[in-house]
């Protein structure tokens, strides 16, 4: 067994030691040198890694087989859009999130969005149109392309996943959306335990009862 692979049983023996309630949350395939997040722990990451997004709130976030059914609120601009995550960047201190949109990227209505500009959008301006008025309010650090979402921002200082471990080196991650949760894999995981402990450290998102 190569050192790569023992190390990947290391890490799968260590889930396997984690409470029920944290185990179930990370799968890790040491054939394919990948893990799985559930999509609970995927909606946790991405929220925190949001939140200090200047002008943007996460609303509602849907999981689904493909896609997550998220709503967003963009300089007091209501949007509705299918999104999956494509892949993280880790590097020179910062971070680089880009989630796809396959589907669904609709404007909702809001004070910002006047019925001029929505009626312009339902009748036939799709994601050019909208793209066009999302360029005029995308707060920095975060903007669209028509077919993704491209986020940056600083690391912060401290933590498991803090600008200093990742000054000298770098992490790029690729993800796979299916049904269970998002699968990611690398060329080479710098830090992987200190990643999935930081991961599991992150507060699950509380949902109202009944949902």
């Amino acid at each position: 067994m190569s050192g790569a692979s023992r190390w990947w049983e290391s890490a799968r023996e260590w889930v396997g030691k984690l409470p029920s309630g944290l185990s179930g949350q990370v799968t890790v395939d040491v054939a394919r040198k990948r893990l799985r997040l559930s999509h609970a722990r995927v909606e946790a990451l991405a929220r925190r890694a949001l939140r200090d997004v200047k002008a943007l709130t996460v609303g509602d976030w849907v999981h689904q087989p493909q896609v997550y059914d998220v709503r967003l609120e963009v300089s007091g601009w209501k949007l509705r859009v299918d999104v999956a995550l494509e892949r993280l960047e880790l590097a020179s201190g910062r971070y680089h999130l880009t989630l796809r949109t396959p589907g669904r990227v609709d404007l909702e209505e809001s004070r910002a969005a006047s019925v001029l500009v929505q009626g312009v959008l339902r009748l036939g301006g799709g994601k050019a149109a909208l793209r066009t008025v999302l360029d005029q309010v995308m707060p920095e650090g975060l903007s669209w392309d028509g077919q993704r979402f491209l986020v940056s921002g600083v690391l912060p200082k401290e933590g498991a996943v803090s600008a200093r471990l990742f000054e000298s080196s770098s992490l790029a991650v690729n993800a796979e959306h299916d049904p269970e949760g998002v699968w990611l894999s690398a060329e080479a995981w710098p830090g992987l335990m200190d990643l999935m402990q930081a991961a599991l450290s992150v507060d699950l998102p509380r949902k109202p009862p009944g949902t």
